[in-house]
């Protein structure tokens, strides 16, 4: 097994940043359940797309477990979309949040006891669920929908929804470098129950999404910790954000076909989609490699042949022709006028 987790995390290192370490972490979690890894292909997460897979089945298999623990019936993939549309109708975060909890106490111990406390200017949100205390599959789970309804909460008012971190029910069995480093807040383990808190006045802010943003988005909220949806979100900045977190992380850019599955649409609904906002796959990924080769160039001493390979282009001469193209410059040219500290 430890051979394995090793191969595995070799694989992992050109994903986004604590997404590798994650996958890893949650494979091994997966096999030690009693997960099957031919379930998992040849269980390699040498792209965005592998690993995306990967953590989907894992999680999916590891959350039927943690309900089987706590002997709790599953909540259905039909059951999660129903709740988004029954919110969307709301006009405020407060009342979205009381009928998401009047639609999961309506399934009758499927879906988590959800409440709201407000008390000194912040609101907590809880999500009390029946599992054990001490199952990484329970842990797991319980953070996963966490993070589905913090992100939920701030995609419905269009706004961030600061938040001081996830305190979960279930105590500390898995590194917590790991999990932090994926869901990118600090964690409290052995809580009374799954909350987090937030700004009270922000309960008052009024829906602004509708039934078609629901649609687009529902694609999206699972694998959400990859960016933020809160704001004014465009399908186009979503893209970009994958793009760019690939290009940071020397990660191998993922063709047309592969991101429009990331998205559970076809390649051409995909680019349909994009030229809605003005804007290509093309488009994006030129936009995207340029700003990551003025920052290559202006902050780092790298040699214009490791920036080359690292943006994806054959050799240097490629480069330096899509650089002169995007700039009017060439790569040197411009990191001598533009160098800055480090």
């Amino acid at each position: 097994m430890t051979e394995a987790r090793e191969g595995l995390a070799a694989d992992c290192a050109g994903l986004p940043e604590g997404l590798g370490a994650f996958v890893d972490a949650l494979v091994h979690e997966y096999v030690a359940s009693g997960g099957d890894m031919a379930e998992l292909g040849d269980g390699r997460a040498t792209t965005l797309d592998a690993a995306l897979g990967i953590l989907e089945h894992c999680i999916t298999a590891l959350s039927e477990r943690a309900n089987r623990e706590g002997e709790l019936p599953p909540m259905s993939k039909e059951e999660v979309d129903m709740l988004c549309y029954c919110v969307i109708t709301c006009r405020t975060l407060r009342e979205a949040i009381e009928r998401a909890a009047r639609f999961c106490a309506m399934l009758g111990g499927r879906g988590a006891q959800l409440s709201l406390a407000v008390s000194g200017g912040r609101a907590r949100f809880h999500m009390a669920t029946r599992r054990l205390r001490d199952s990484p599959s329970a842990l797991l789970t319980d953070l996963f929908g966490l993070a589905f309804y913090r992100r939920l909460f701030a995609w419905l008012i269009g706004s961030n929804l600061p938040i001081q971190g996830y305190a979960v029910y279930a105590n500390q069995v898995m590194e917590r470098e790991v999990l932090e480093g994926f869901f990118l807040q600090p964690l409290t383990f052995g809580a009374p129950d799954n909350s987090f808190d937030f700004p009270a006045p922000l309960l008052d802010r009024p829906v602004v999404r509708d039934a078609a943003d629901l649609r687009e988005v529902l694609a999206v909220l699972p694998f959400d910790q990859l960016f933020e949806p809160g704001g004014q979100w465009r399908f186009r900045d979503a893209v970009a954000s994958i793009i760019q977190t690939q290009l940071v992380r020397n990660g191998r850019l993922p063709s047309l076909d592969q991101i429009a599955r990331f998205f559970n649409t076809s390649p051409a609904t995909f680019h349909r989609r994009l030229v809605q906002e003005g804007t290509t796959y093309v488009g994006i990924k030129r936009e995207q490699r340029e700003q990551r080769a003025r920052a290559l160039l202006r902050h780092s001493d790298a040699k214009l042949g490791d920036i080359a390979a690292q943006l994806g282009f054959s050799d240097v001469r490629a480069f330096r022709r899509a650089f002169v193209d995007w700039t009017g410059e060439t790569p040197q040219g411009w990191r001598t006028r533009h160098a800055g500290p480090g």
